[in-house]
Protein backbone atom coordinates (compact mmCIF):
# COMPACT_ATOMS: atom_id res chain seq x y z
CA UNK A 1 0.00 0.00 0.00
CA UNK A 2 1.32 3.45 -0.87
CA UNK A 3 0.18 6.89 0.21
CA UNK A 4 1.63 10.23 1.26
CA UNK A 5 0.67 13.87 1.46
CA UNK A 6 1.05 14.37 -2.32
CA UNK A 7 -1.39 11.60 -3.22
CA UNK A 8 -5.04 11.82 -2.21
CA UNK A 9 -5.91 8.21 -3.06
CA UNK A 10 -4.77 4.91 -1.63
CA UNK A 11 -2.46 3.07 -4.01
CA UNK A 12 -1.00 -0.40 -4.32
CA UNK A 13 2.20 -1.19 -6.17
CA UNK A 14 2.00 -4.33 -8.33
CA UNK A 15 4.44 -5.85 -10.79
CA UNK A 16 4.95 -8.78 -13.15
CA UNK A 17 1.20 -9.36 -13.43
CA UNK A 18 0.96 -10.28 -17.11
CA UNK A 19 -0.95 -13.50 -16.33
CA UNK A 20 -3.59 -11.65 -14.29
CA UNK A 21 -6.27 -10.84 -16.83
CA UNK A 22 -7.91 -8.09 -14.76
CA UNK A 23 -4.68 -6.15 -14.31
CA UNK A 24 -3.46 -6.92 -17.84
CA UNK A 25 -6.68 -5.61 -19.34
CA UNK A 26 -6.41 -2.47 -17.21
CA UNK A 27 -2.79 -1.98 -18.30
CA UNK A 28 -3.84 -2.37 -21.93
CA UNK A 29 -6.63 0.17 -21.50
CA UNK A 30 -4.17 2.73 -20.11
CA UNK A 31 -1.59 1.98 -22.83
CA UNK A 32 -4.27 2.44 -25.47
CA UNK A 33 -5.41 5.71 -23.89
CA UNK A 34 -1.91 7.18 -23.58
CA UNK A 35 -0.05 5.67 -26.55
CA UNK A 36 -2.68 4.05 -28.75
CA UNK A 37 -1.09 0.61 -28.36
CA UNK A 38 -2.29 -2.72 -27.03
CA UNK A 39 -0.24 -5.69 -25.85
CA UNK A 40 -2.96 -8.36 -25.84
CA UNK A 41 -2.22 -10.08 -29.16
CA UNK A 42 1.47 -10.13 -28.24
CA UNK A 43 0.54 -11.82 -24.96
CA UNK A 44 -1.85 -14.32 -26.59
CA UNK A 45 0.83 -15.31 -29.10
CA UNK A 46 3.12 -16.18 -26.18
CA UNK A 47 5.79 -13.52 -26.65
CA UNK A 48 5.16 -11.35 -23.58
CA UNK A 49 7.90 -13.12 -21.66
CA UNK A 50 9.68 -12.62 -18.34
CA UNK A 51 12.04 -10.04 -19.84
CA UNK A 52 9.29 -7.41 -20.06
CA UNK A 53 8.03 -6.49 -16.59
CA UNK A 54 5.44 -3.86 -15.65
CA UNK A 55 5.64 -1.93 -12.38
CA UNK A 56 2.33 -0.20 -11.78
CA UNK A 57 0.33 1.73 -9.25
CA UNK A 58 -3.29 0.63 -9.00
CA UNK A 59 -6.27 2.32 -7.37
CA UNK A 60 -9.41 0.24 -6.87
CA UNK A 61 -7.79 -2.51 -8.99
CA UNK A 62 -7.28 -0.12 -11.92
CA UNK A 63 -3.81 0.58 -13.31
CA UNK A 64 -3.28 4.34 -13.13
CA UNK A 65 0.51 4.66 -13.62
CA UNK A 66 3.22 2.41 -15.02
CA UNK A 67 6.93 2.07 -15.73
CA UNK A 68 8.06 -1.07 -17.57
CA UNK A 69 11.49 -2.62 -17.92
CA UNK A 70 12.80 -4.67 -20.83
CA UNK A 71 15.83 -6.83 -20.08
CA UNK A 72 18.33 -7.21 -22.91
CA UNK A 73 22.00 -7.10 -23.82
CA UNK A 74 23.72 -4.33 -25.75
CA UNK A 75 26.78 -4.90 -27.91
CA UNK A 76 28.86 -1.72 -27.88
CA UNK A 77 32.13 -1.76 -29.81
CA UNK A 78 32.19 -5.54 -29.53
CA UNK A 79 31.62 -5.62 -25.76
CA UNK A 80 28.44 -7.12 -24.29
CA UNK A 81 26.70 -5.01 -21.64
CA UNK A 82 23.73 -6.05 -19.51
CA UNK A 83 21.00 -3.52 -20.17
CA UNK A 84 17.60 -2.42 -18.94
CA UNK A 85 15.43 -0.39 -21.28
CA UNK A 86 12.70 1.61 -19.58
CA UNK A 87 9.50 2.09 -21.50
CA UNK A 88 5.71 2.45 -21.39
CA UNK A 89 6.08 5.24 -18.85
CA UNK A 90 2.51 6.49 -18.47
CA UNK A 91 0.03 7.95 -16.02
CA UNK A 92 -3.71 8.27 -16.40
CA UNK A 93 -4.64 11.92 -17.09
CA UNK A 94 -6.73 12.06 -13.90
CA UNK A 95 -3.68 11.24 -11.76
CA UNK A 96 -0.96 13.31 -13.37
CA UNK A 97 1.01 15.88 -11.41
CA UNK A 98 1.21 13.69 -8.31
CA UNK A 99 4.72 12.35 -8.88
CA UNK A 100 3.64 8.78 -9.58
CA UNK A 101 6.00 8.21 -12.54
CA UNK A 102 8.90 9.56 -10.51
CA UNK A 103 8.16 7.17 -7.65
CA UNK A 104 7.99 4.21 -10.04
CA UNK A 105 11.22 5.29 -11.75
CA UNK A 106 13.09 5.41 -8.44
CA UNK A 107 11.66 2.03 -7.49
CA UNK A 108 12.80 0.43 -10.75
CA UNK A 109 16.25 1.99 -10.67
CA UNK A 110 16.77 0.82 -7.08
CA UNK A 111 15.82 -2.74 -8.01
CA UNK A 112 18.06 -3.09 -11.06
CA UNK A 113 21.01 -0.74 -10.59
CA UNK A 114 23.20 -3.50 -9.14
CA UNK A 115 22.26 -6.00 -11.85
CA UNK A 116 22.89 -4.11 -15.07
CA UNK A 117 25.58 -2.01 -16.73
CA UNK A 118 23.34 0.46 -18.49
CA UNK A 119 19.81 1.85 -18.43
CA UNK A 120 18.37 3.54 -21.50
CA UNK A 121 15.07 4.90 -22.71
CA UNK A 122 13.44 7.11 -25.33
CA UNK A 123 11.53 10.24 -24.38
CA UNK A 124 9.60 12.81 -26.36
CA UNK A 125 10.47 16.48 -26.25
CA UNK A 126 7.80 17.34 -23.68
CA UNK A 127 9.62 15.55 -20.82
CA UNK A 128 13.26 16.41 -21.46
CA UNK A 129 13.75 17.76 -17.94
CA UNK A 130 12.25 14.67 -16.24
CA UNK A 131 14.84 11.94 -16.78
CA UNK A 132 18.02 13.91 -15.90
CA UNK A 133 16.63 14.02 -12.34
CA UNK A 134 17.40 10.31 -12.16
CA UNK A 135 20.91 10.51 -13.57
CA UNK A 136 20.03 10.02 -17.24
CA UNK A 137 21.92 11.94 -19.89
CA UNK A 138 20.68 12.81 -23.38
CA UNK A 139 22.63 11.06 -26.12
CA UNK A 140 22.55 11.92 -29.82
CA UNK A 141 21.71 9.23 -32.36
CA UNK A 142 22.73 9.17 -36.00
CA UNK A 143 20.76 8.40 -39.14
CA UNK A 144 22.57 6.40 -41.79
CA UNK A 145 21.50 6.94 -45.39
CA UNK A 146 22.96 5.58 -48.59
CA UNK A 147 22.37 6.70 -52.16
CA UNK A 148 21.80 3.45 -53.99
CA UNK A 149 21.59 2.34 -57.59
CA UNK A 150 20.25 -1.21 -57.49
CA UNK A 151 20.94 -4.02 -59.88
CA UNK A 152 17.96 -6.21 -58.95
CA UNK A 153 18.39 -9.94 -59.29
CA UNK A 154 15.98 -11.58 -61.69
CA UNK A 155 15.92 -14.78 -59.60
CA UNK A 156 15.09 -13.03 -56.35
CA UNK A 157 12.53 -14.95 -54.33
CA UNK A 158 11.41 -13.60 -50.98
CA UNK A 159 8.84 -15.36 -48.85
CA UNK A 160 6.55 -13.14 -46.81
CA UNK A 161 6.31 -14.28 -43.18
CA UNK A 162 2.91 -14.08 -41.51
CA UNK A 163 2.26 -13.71 -37.81
CA UNK A 164 -1.04 -15.55 -38.34
CA UNK A 165 0.98 -18.67 -39.17
CA UNK A 166 2.20 -20.71 -36.20
CA UNK A 167 4.96 -22.15 -38.37
CA UNK A 168 6.19 -18.69 -39.38
CA UNK A 169 6.08 -17.44 -35.80
CA UNK A 170 8.08 -20.42 -34.62
CA UNK A 171 10.56 -19.91 -37.46
CA UNK A 172 11.01 -16.24 -36.50
CA UNK A 173 11.43 -17.20 -32.85
CA UNK A 174 14.21 -19.68 -33.62
CA UNK A 175 15.99 -17.30 -35.98
CA UNK A 176 15.93 -14.40 -33.51
CA UNK A 177 17.09 -16.57 -30.60
CA UNK A 178 20.12 -17.76 -32.57
CA UNK A 179 20.82 -14.59 -34.55
CA UNK A 180 24.20 -13.06 -35.05
CA UNK A 181 24.29 -9.43 -33.82
CA UNK A 182 23.53 -7.11 -36.70
CA UNK A 183 26.42 -4.86 -35.67
CA UNK A 184 29.52 -5.02 -33.50
CA UNK A 185 29.46 -1.23 -33.15
CA UNK A 186 26.04 -1.11 -31.57
CA UNK A 187 23.38 -3.80 -31.48
CA UNK A 188 20.84 -5.46 -29.23
CA UNK A 189 20.58 -9.14 -28.31
CA UNK A 190 18.35 -11.27 -26.06
CA UNK A 191 15.38 -9.18 -27.15
CA UNK A 192 13.08 -11.82 -28.66
CA UNK A 193 9.96 -10.39 -27.03
CA UNK A 194 10.49 -6.90 -28.42
CA UNK A 195 11.27 -8.17 -31.92
CA UNK A 196 8.09 -10.24 -31.92
CA UNK A 197 6.03 -7.30 -30.63
CA UNK A 198 7.08 -5.33 -33.72
CA UNK A 199 6.59 -8.34 -35.98
CA UNK A 200 3.03 -8.80 -34.73
CA UNK A 201 1.80 -5.26 -34.16
CA UNK A 202 3.93 -2.82 -36.18
CA UNK A 203 5.46 -4.50 -39.23
CA UNK A 204 3.25 -7.56 -39.90
CA UNK A 205 3.24 -6.86 -43.66
CA UNK A 206 6.96 -6.10 -43.95
CA UNK A 207 8.81 -9.24 -42.85
CA UNK A 208 10.37 -11.50 -45.47
CA UNK A 209 12.66 -14.49 -45.62
CA UNK A 210 15.40 -14.86 -48.21
CA UNK A 211 16.38 -18.50 -48.56
CA UNK A 212 19.43 -17.60 -50.63
CA UNK A 213 20.77 -15.47 -47.77
CA UNK A 214 19.16 -17.51 -44.98
CA UNK A 215 18.03 -14.22 -43.51
CA UNK A 216 14.86 -12.55 -42.30
CA UNK A 217 14.63 -9.03 -43.71
CA UNK A 218 12.33 -6.34 -42.32
CA UNK A 219 11.88 -3.46 -44.74
CA UNK A 220 9.43 -1.06 -46.38
CA UNK A 221 9.67 0.91 -49.61
CA UNK A 222 8.27 4.46 -49.31
CA UNK A 223 8.59 6.46 -52.50
CA UNK A 224 12.25 6.46 -53.51
CA UNK A 225 13.45 5.45 -50.04
CA UNK A 226 13.86 1.88 -48.89
CA UNK A 227 13.64 1.73 -45.10
CA UNK A 228 15.68 -1.20 -43.83
CA UNK A 229 14.70 -2.03 -40.25
CA UNK A 230 16.47 -5.29 -39.49
CA UNK A 231 18.28 -8.31 -40.89
CA UNK A 232 18.14 -11.50 -38.83
CA UNK A 233 20.62 -14.21 -39.70
CA UNK A 234 22.75 -16.81 -37.95
CA UNK A 235 25.79 -15.87 -40.01
CA UNK A 236 27.33 -12.74 -41.45
CA UNK A 237 25.34 -11.45 -44.40
CA UNK A 238 26.42 -9.73 -47.58
CA UNK A 239 24.68 -6.39 -47.12
CA UNK A 240 25.12 -5.24 -50.73
CA UNK A 241 23.65 -8.49 -52.04
CA UNK A 242 20.65 -8.16 -49.75
CA UNK A 243 20.10 -4.54 -50.76
CA UNK A 244 20.07 -5.52 -54.42
CA UNK A 245 17.67 -8.33 -53.59
CA UNK A 246 15.07 -6.11 -51.91
CA UNK A 247 15.46 -2.84 -53.86
CA UNK A 248 13.40 -2.08 -56.95
CA UNK A 249 13.58 0.34 -59.86
CA UNK A 250 12.10 3.12 -57.68
CA UNK A 251 14.80 2.84 -55.02
CA UNK A 252 17.21 5.75 -54.84
CA UNK A 253 18.10 5.74 -51.15
CA UNK A 254 18.52 3.22 -48.35
CA UNK A 255 17.64 4.46 -44.87
CA UNK A 256 19.13 2.25 -42.16
CA UNK A 257 17.21 2.03 -38.90
CA UNK A 258 20.08 0.36 -37.06
CA UNK A 259 23.86 0.80 -36.90
CA UNK A 260 25.31 -1.05 -39.91
CA UNK A 261 28.86 -2.47 -39.77
CA UNK A 262 29.23 -2.80 -43.52
CA UNK A 263 28.01 0.66 -44.49
CA UNK A 264 30.02 1.99 -47.45
CA UNK A 265 32.23 5.05 -47.12
CA UNK A 266 29.95 7.08 -49.39
CA UNK A 267 27.03 6.68 -47.01
CA UNK A 268 25.85 9.81 -45.24
CA UNK A 269 25.04 10.15 -41.59
CA UNK A 270 23.38 12.95 -39.70
CA UNK A 271 22.22 13.49 -36.15
CA UNK A 272 18.61 12.54 -35.59
CA UNK A 273 16.39 15.60 -36.02
CA UNK A 274 15.00 17.39 -33.00
CA UNK A 275 11.40 16.37 -33.70
CA UNK A 276 11.86 12.71 -32.82
CA UNK A 277 12.21 10.92 -29.50
CA UNK A 278 15.49 11.49 -27.71
CA UNK A 279 17.74 8.73 -26.38
CA UNK A 280 18.63 8.94 -22.67
CA UNK A 281 21.34 6.79 -21.09
CA UNK A 282 22.44 6.07 -17.52
CA UNK A 283 25.54 3.87 -17.51
CA UNK A 284 28.20 2.72 -15.06
CA UNK A 285 30.87 3.18 -17.74
CA UNK A 286 31.97 6.05 -19.95
CA UNK A 287 30.20 6.11 -23.29
CA UNK A 288 31.81 8.21 -25.99
CA UNK A 289 29.49 11.14 -26.66
CA UNK A 290 30.23 11.44 -30.38
CA UNK A 291 29.77 7.74 -31.03
CA UNK A 292 27.77 7.34 -34.24
CA UNK A 293 25.01 4.94 -33.32
CA UNK A 294 21.39 4.21 -34.09
CA UNK A 295 19.50 2.04 -31.63
CA UNK A 296 17.68 -0.60 -33.74
CA UNK A 297 14.11 0.56 -34.12
CA UNK A 298 12.81 -2.96 -33.52
CA UNK A 299 14.39 -2.78 -30.07
CA UNK A 300 12.54 0.37 -28.92
CA UNK A 301 10.41 -0.45 -25.88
Amino acid sequence: MYSNENIDVELNLIYDYKNNKVYRDSFNQLANLVFGINFEVWYQKGFWDDRYICYSFISDHVVIANVSVSKMDLIINGVIKKAIQIGTVMTHPDFRGKGLSGKLMRHVLNIYEQDCDIFFLFANRTVLDFYPRFGFEAFGESKFKLEFHPTPKADTALRKLKYSSKEDLEFMRKMVLSRRPISEQFAVSNDLGLFMFYAITVFPESIYYSQEDDAIIVYQQEGHTLNLYDIVSQCEVDLNRILNRIANEQTKYIQFHFTPDQIPEEAQYEWVDSNGDLLFIKADFVLEKNLKICVPILAHA
